[in-house]
């Protein structure tokens, strides 16, 4: 028997999309299981273009008849936030498979509407978390499951982007409007957050901070000044699961950095990106251990100094992977999901998933608005 091909429909595929021309599409030309068979853009002009660039057949400039067609198993979402919700709904409503991605909503309640409506409507669906499909960040984790820096003693998390401060250009104007559910936290701190609690657990309490250090910011293009209501500068405290601390501080407008360290009783794993653009799910990770030496009657020297740790070769070698990690990860996630598709599993972080971290989102701008500890 021939194994049938996932067809996939991509809203937001135009070869003038730089995410979805860098990422998606690339990765799903490259998967042996998926086969491209329709473009939507917002003009009809574009999507036919885009469509033949990629040998797929069908063009739309409406996500609702893309999801209609009886040509599309799987839809894929990769247009700005604001338009998630509208273009998932479609989908769920004609029982596509549905690969969006993240922030899922622009808000916690259209993260559960469509939640709601995906598992009433039996169909696969997965969230574009691609970070822990990192080669660097799942070796972390099976690291610190092996014990090799033994009881964890506190994590320690830096994320810092140049951008959403004080400057922007016309495509990522919107994300300084805190209305469009794109935002520093959101996007850059949403990320990182779920490679956090993937690596250690997750949170069970928290104390945050949020500030603008910029109010307003200037479009590179034009000059314009435009207004600009969205958090800058996000400090977070908390404990994780087994009473771990942690700390993360979140910031744009600065020297772009990613940073994570895990300190254990017997000794330390650093995972940093260099150089950063302050996405963790961009990948261009390294991972460094610092094991300290035993001395007398097994007690612990607190010193050393870090060692890479080289990874010969991704485990799945084999398949016809993108080089690049940006592509790369996404080109995993988009394995994975396609997998549960066929295999009928639940391996990928879902829609139940996404709104878990809307969730925690919304405890961390609680916290910092009423100036409480938020505990659940």
């Amino acid at each position: 028997m021939v194994k049938q091909k996932i067809r996939a429909g991509i809203i937001g595929g135009s070869m003038n999309n730089k995410w979805a021309s860098q990422t998606h599409i690339p990765a799903l030309l490259k998967h042996p299981d998926l086969d491209i068979t329709a473009i939507g853009t917002s003009r009809m002009d574009s999507a036919r273009k885009s469509a033949e660039d990629v040998g797929a057949p069908l063009a739309f400039d409406d996500a609702k008849k893309l999801a209609a067609s009886e040509d599309v198993d799987m839809v894929v979402v990769s247009i700005k936030v604001p338009h998630h919700h509208e273009a998932v709904m479609a989908a769920i409503h004609e029982g596509k498979h549905i690969f969006c991605e993240w922030p899922l909503g622009a808000n916690t309640a259209e993260a559960a509407e469509m939640t709601r409506a995906a598992e009433l409507a039996g169909i696969h669906h997965t969230v574009g978390l691609q970070a822990r499909q990192d080669f660097e960040v799942q070796t972390m984790k099976r690291l610190v499951e092996d014990g090799i820096i033994g009881e964890i003693v506190s994590c320690h998390m830096q994320v810092a982007t140049s951008g959403k401060g004080g400057r922007t250009d016309q495509d990522t104007a919107y994300l300084l409007n805190r209305a469009s559910g794109a935002n520093l936290l959101t996007i850059n701190g949403g990320h990182a957050l779920d490679a956090l609690q993937y690596l250690v657990g997750e949170f069970r309490e928290l104390s945050a901070i949020t500030s603008s250090r910029y109010n307003e910011a200037m479009i590179q293009e034009t000059g314009e000044i435009i207004p600009k209501d969205t958090a800058d500068q996000i400090l977070i405290h908390g404990l994780l699961e087994k009473g771990i601390p942690v700390s993360v501080h979140i910031q744009g407008g600065v020297n772009s950095k990613f940073e994570l360290e895990i300190q254990g009783k017997k000794g330390i794993l650093r995972l940093s990106q260099n150089p950063s653009l302050g996405h963790v799910q961009f990948g261009n990770l390294t991972l460094e251990k610092l094991v300290y030496a035993q001395g007398n009657h097994q007690s612990h020297v607190l010193n050393g100094f870090f060692e890479p740790i080289y990874i010969a070769a991704e485990p799945d070698a084999g398949l016809d992977f993108p080089k690049e990690g940006v592509t790369l990860n996404v080109a995993k996630a988009h394995h994975i999901f396609a997998g549960d598709i066929l295999a009928g599993t639940r391996l990928a972080p879902d829609f139940n998933h996404a709104l878990q971290l809307h969730q925690l989102l919304d405890r961390i701008e609680e916290s910092a608005a009423t100036g409480k500890k938020i505990v659940w």
